[in-house]
């Protein structure tokens, strides 16, 4: 990770900042170098947050106050700022965590000898379940006791939604963007007077044979419970056609695929970075119960037919009872005719069941309480719904692995910023 070489004259060269992102690939590169394409936005960023840097330090060198890991990786120059920066400014997108150059960039920042400060900025939307590190993503704010810049509230809200390159897009956004972008640098110039500058014979980087800090992530795990009953406990009168020997051999979609709903849930949770486990309700019921303590968000899928049965009905109230955000109930309507008909009489044993889960919270989950009736909408709930039940969970339970830029800062430094 180093070599001998001292890193003379390195004082006074010290970047305040690395910007560090993961590019787009160009099909038909022919290698990592060509297979780059520089992203406009992001050089502009850079050339901003430079800017803003420059009026709250007062520097006039405004070349050396950041350094824009492009497209030209691996270099000695890249090498140099990573080793000497005061703080690493990741520009947060879905790529930049599947990017194992990134991935170890960050991995030598925060294992420098002498610390910096590691700055998130979120660039674009990314989902909880895409996040292999638990990253704080709002827009950073300075440490006391400085008083952070001014941002419009809805300037954080959409931040926070969209990310700065949402902002840059956002019709009349501009001044939300500025406004963002000198927080940031408020940020960066507070973190450079509190790190100390490096020392002349300061080991530099001879190349990042480091190991991805990304690597070693986990998907974040997913139960999916099933309430429905198997063939050999059906209501007095309902077609066994949807039916196996099992609640999670149910398959309520008619698309010629045989696949039962649970195992097709869990191929959805998997695309979105899920490790999902199926259990069935009887399985799940403890941890629904609080009998059990929970290790995961839930999915819980239910087939209204069951609650033909009086025990089931009376066990769904005592779920319903209990405030679990970081469970999402979806009810899948089967589509046969049997199913269409009774359409009615389901709606009601539902409202019986899960009066409180129908009448509160936002309207795509009382949607999906109410009864998805093909694959398609079902689909699309899942997705919309799944990462708000990890965030549920993980705002109850955090991940060990959380990072905060404030946490990051040099103790040995006691000067404040006051830009």
């Amino acid at each position: 990770m180093h070599d001998s070489r001292s890193a003379r004259r390195v004082r006074r060269k010290a970047p305040y900042f690395f910007l560090s992102y993961a590019p787009a690939p160009v099909p038909g590169g022919d290698s990592e170098a060509e297979g780059l394409e520089p992203d406009k936005d992001v050089e502009e960023f850079h050339a901003d947050l430079i800017r803003a840097v420059a009026g709250l330090s007062g520097s006039l060198t405004l070349p050396s106050l950041g350094y824009l890991d492009a497209t030209d990786r691996g270099g000695p120059a890249m090498a140099r700022a990573l080793q000497s920066s005061h703080c690493f400014v990741p520009l947060i997108t879905r790529r930049y965590f599947i990017d194992g150059y990134c991935g170890r960039q960050w991995t030598a920042f925060v294992n420098r000898t002498r610390r910096g400060t590691l700055l998130p900025v979120l660039w674009t939307p990314v989902p909880t379940t895409a996040r292999p590190l638990s990253v704080d993503l709002g827009l950073p704010s300075p440490d006391r006791p400085t008083t952070p810049t001014h941002v419009d509230p809805e300037a954080l809200g959409r931040y926070a939604k969209g990310g700065l390159y949402g902002l840059r897009q956002y019709p009349g956004g501009s001044d939300y963007y500025d406004q963002c972008v000198r927080r940031i640098a408020q940020c960066i110039v507070q973190a450079a007077l509190r790190t100390p500058e490096p020392a002349p014979d300061e080991a530099e980087f001879a190349d990042l044979d480091v190991p991805d800090a990304f690597d070693t992530s986990f998907w974040h795990p997913l139960g999916i419970a099933v309430l429905a009953p198997d063939i050999h406990h059906l209501p007095p009168g309902r077609s066994d056609t949807k039916y196996g020997r099992e609640p999670r051999d149910w398959q309520p979609f008619s698309d010629g695929l045989s696949i039962p709903l649970a195992e097709r849930t869990a191929e959805l949770a998997r695309n979105l970075g899920f490790a999902p486990e199926i259990r069935t309700y009887d399985e799940a019921e403890d941890v629904f119960l609080g009998r059990r303590e929970t290790t995961s968000p839930w999915i819980l899928v239910i087939d209204p037919w069951v609650l033909h049965d009086r025990g089931v009905l009376d066990r769904l109230r005592a779920f319903d009872a209990r405030d679990l955000p970081w469970v999402t109930v979806l009810t899948a309507l089967a589509d046969d005719p049997q199913t269409r008909r009774a359409r009615e009489e389901l709606e009601e044993l539902l409202e019986s069941a899960l009066p409180r889960r129908l009448s509160s919270g936002r309207f795509i989950q009382r949607g999906a309480v109410a009864g998805l009736d093909n694959f398609e909408a079902f689909n699309r709930r899942f997705i919309e719904l799944a990462d708000s039940a990890a965030q549920q969970y993980l705002t109850r339970v955090p991940l060990p692995s959380s990072t905060s830029h404030s946490a990051s800062a040099d103790p040995q430094g006691d000067q404040e910023a006051q830009p």
